[in-house]
């Protein structure tokens, strides 16, 4: 089991231990320690459970103190602070040894940010010194990026998950969680951040040939996806579509596929593959409706924004059905994930309701919405993030200071589609397509998905005709099939002065 467990092997190593005990062996208290552990790792009631059913023989000495220290753990993720504080005091006045101290501070930390206590999380962090050991030094950088992240200084938090893959360096293997955490944190902040340090490192460490446990397939998912969006944003399409065939290899659950159908889907339409964006869209659609997110407590609950901003363009009710869901989902409160203690989620979110509100005409709702997305963005420094937001903004309010404030944050990121996009003629420049009265009756019927055999009865002209004029609107718009001409028209911002 410590095997396993030492090569972040965590269900295996779990399952060791309860066929061990299936089997009639006894274990000892530091099996039944790290079987604890392994419960801390996603529920902490079971494993406060455990403990409880599973208390040190003495009342004293190291055993003890770690007993209590893990018991504390378990009570601070259930947050009931009380209790917790109660046993982290039995356990600092119980362990002696240096790593056990360390281990001490850095849970205490942990706590602290789960209460929105940084002044104490940083205390605790400088008490990690009393251990000078290098496993030590890897998990006091960590903690520091995670404090980073609390505080929503980004740029900050990536210099220190950088310092972290440093120090551990080509000993990848003797700290693989710790490493597993670092390269999908390095990766994720290498895709929001105009930080080119921050990018290259995650691209050498996410090649690197190491071996990732079953257990970390999530990380691994979400460090490949985000280098895609890494080398689309500095202009490398085809680097773009290796990692996202590369994460396809190891999706983690169909929430992560639905995410990664979207993904393909935006890219697909950026490199004007509209038939295959819409085939990627449709397959999310589908994927989407077997996954049950009100169980989600996770970043993957934000598959129900991209499927309403792919969405919305396209047709308006069905980007309102997803966003109202993602609504409905009870507020993230999972002590793993940092993302339920920043502004990060409620600005992805107010982005996706401002694209649904455009798509409904509500000018005024959709400024708003994307108003806030853009404080958010431009305060914590995500860059391309703030640039798409505040395009969207010009294209609603059509006022030059939103497309002069895309064009700065967009300067670190000068070979994007965006920066692309954002040279182009402003979309009230953007030719129109001009068709004669009965095609473009033609063409608005077909935007509203009416049939041949309908477009022919309302206009009183025979199905043969109607397909002539659908052949001149497809040529017209340069695509030769419905869904492509739908596309072609939610790109120029035609379905919404259909609405």
């Amino acid at each position: 089991m410590r095997d396993l467990f030492s090569r972040a092997e965590f269900t295996a190593a779990a399952d060791a231990y309860d066929r061990a005990i299936d089997e009639g062996a006894s274990p000892s208290a530091d099996d039944d320690l790290l079987r604890a552990r392994l419960l801390l790792k996603h529920d902490e009631n079971r494993a406060v459970a455990f403990l409880i059913r599973r208390p040190p023989r003495s009342s004293g000495g190291q055993q003890r103190g770690r007993w209590e220290l893990w018991l504390a753990v378990g009570y601070a993720r259930m947050r009931d602070f009380e209790r917790a504080d109660h046993h982290f005091e039995v356990a600092r006045r119980l362990l002696t040894a240096g790593e056990d101290k360390a281990q001490l501070a850095y849970q205490l930390a942990r706590r602290s940010m789960l209460e929105g206590k940084l002044d104490d999380a940083w205390r605790y962090a400088d008490e990690m010194s009393v251990d000078r050991s290098q496993d030590t030094k890897v998990k006091r950088e960590m903690l520091r990026s995670f404090i980073f992240c609390q505080e929503e200084r980004y740029r900050d938090a990536a210099e220190t998950t950088i310092n972290a893959i440093r120090l551990i360096g080509k000993r990848r293997e003797q700290h693989l969680e710790e490493w597993y955490y670092a390269v999908q944190n390095i990766a994720t902040l290498g895709r929001e951040l105009s930080f080119e340090e921050a990018a290259e490192v995650a691209r050498v460490e996410v090649d690197a040939d190491v071996h990732w446990s079953e257990d970390h397939r999530t990380q691994r998912f979400q460090a490949l996806k985000a280098v895609g969006w890494s080398c689309a944003l500095r202009g490398d399409m085809l680097g773009c579509f290796r990692y996202l065939r590369l994460a396809e290899r190891v999706i983690p659950s169909n929430a992560y596929a639905a995410i990664l159908l979207l993904d393909r889907a935006h890219f697909a339409r950026i490199v004007g593959e509209q038939n295959w964006a819409l085939d990627e869209i449709a397959k999310a659609e589908t994927t989407a409706e077997n996954v049950d997110w009100q169980t989600l407590g996770g970043e993957e609950r934000v598959g129900l924004l991209l499927l309403a901003e792919a969405t919305a363009p396209i047709d308006r009710e069905r980007g309102r059905y997803y966003l109202a869901r993602y609504k409905a989902l009870d507020k993230m409160r999972s002590p793993v994930y940092l993302f339920a203690f920043d502004h990060r989620l409620e600005a992805y979110a107010a982005y996706a309701e401002g694209l649904v509100r455009a798509a409904a005409s509500d000018e005024a709702g959709a400024e708003e919405s994307l108003r806030k997305a853009w404080s958010v963005f431009d305060r914590i420094g995500y860059d391309w993030r703030a640039a798409r937001t505040a395009m969207r903004l010009f294209e609603v309010t059509k006022k030059d200071r939103w497309r002069h404030l895309a064009e700065d944050k967009l300067e670190a990121f000068p070979s994007s589609w965006l920066a692309r996009e954002l040279r182009q003629p402003a979309a009230s420049a953007i030719p129109t397509v001009k068709l004669p009265p009965m095609q473009g009756k033609v063409f608005s019927m077909l935007c509203q998905k009416m049939t041949t055999a309908e477009i022919a009865n309302e206009l009183s002209l025979s199905q043969h005709t109607v397909r002539n004029h659908l052949k001149a609107v497809f040529r017209a718009y340069g695509v030769n099939n419905r869904a492509a001409l739908i596309a072609e028209a939610a790109s120029r911002g035609e379905l919404r002065k259909l609405s």
